[in-house]
């Protein structure tokens, strides 16, 4: 059986928010990324699919795909939060472009992310030296 555990999962509205609000966007043209660093070990996602995408049918289809996309990422990211926001286009991406819009994303908040690091462990530095 495919699993995917409810830890892995960003499941309400606080943590969603949070992770919006504080975190780095990423925009391509299936789906908007924000993330952001976390407290825990494993990285958290959470999937939002609004009506201007599709019919609970088709706004389904295209979390389930979503999903299950980052769930066999053979390099998941560690101590993430995500957020996944699926524009219109997705409907009608391939599996294979909509992984690659996803692995993509992930690359670039990662790599903000770490920049965003450096840069404040620089100026924490620089400020008390």
């Amino acid at each position: 059986m495919f699993a995917f555990p409810k830890q892995l999962r960003l499941r309400r509205r606080p943590e969603f928010t949070r992770t919006m609000d504080n975190g780095t966007k990423i925009v391509t043209p299936y789906l908007v990324m924000i993330g952001r660093r976390s407290s825990g070990p494993a990285s958290r996602i959470g999937f939002i699919v609004s009506k201007k995408v599709g019919g609970a049918v088709t706004r389904n289809r295209v979390r389930r795909r979503l999903r299950e996309l980052f769930r066999t990422l053979p390099d998941r990211p560690l101590g993430m939060d995500l957020v996944v926001i699926a524009r219109g286009q997705a409907v009608d991406a391939s599996y294979e472009a909509l992984g690659q819009a996803l692995t993509m994303a992930l690359s670039k908040v990662r790599q903000r992310l770490e920049k965003d690091a450096a840069r404040a462990l620089a100026q924490s530095v620089s400020t008390s030296g």
